[in-house]
């Protein structure tokens, strides 16, 4: 048990990271996008300001962002 609990920290701890180093190498419309190319479906199914949240910044700038891809 303990090794398995250990295995799933550590894929946890590792993707937690990989999410921060993103946050702080690229833009906020970068982020946008390769959210939106991993997880399409993902985006038509979660409310605005919950992708907001999650990629760091407000539902008013995500709203901004889409208007600007979408153009």
């Amino acid at each position: 048990m303990e090794k398995y609990f250990r295995m799933v920290y550590q894929k946890a701890y590792a993707a937690a990271q990989m999410r921060v180093k993103m946050l702080y190498e690229h833009s906020r419309e970068e982020l946008y996008r390769q959210f939106l190319k991993n997880q399409p479906a993902f985006l038509q199914r979660v409310p605005q300001y919950l992708v907001a949240s999650y990629l760091g910044f407000t539902p008013e700038y995500l709203s901004e962002i889409r208007k600007k891809n979408f153009s």
